[in-house]
């Protein structure tokens, strides 16, 4: 069985946030850059999909508080 993988954009659009919204976040959040023309790809329940989805809920609690 392969490990299942998710996008930024995939991630942003599951809960109605513009994925170019959440590229800004992870970057200012210093993930490191996506690949040139690529979307980020990371492997759901790494930790780096955790980390993720913190900036994520952060992300939408602000646009929930604006």
């Amino acid at each position: 069985m392969s490990a299942k993988h998710i996008t930024v954009e995939n991630m942003a659009h599951e809960i109605g946030v513009d994925p170019t919204a959440f590229g800004a976040a992870l970057r200012s959040a210093n993930f490191s850059p996506r690949k040139a023309n690529k979307d980020r790809e990371v492997k759901i329940g790494s930790e780096e999909h955790s980390a993720m989805r913190s900036v994520l809920v952060t992300l939408l609690r602000r646009r929930v508080t604006h």
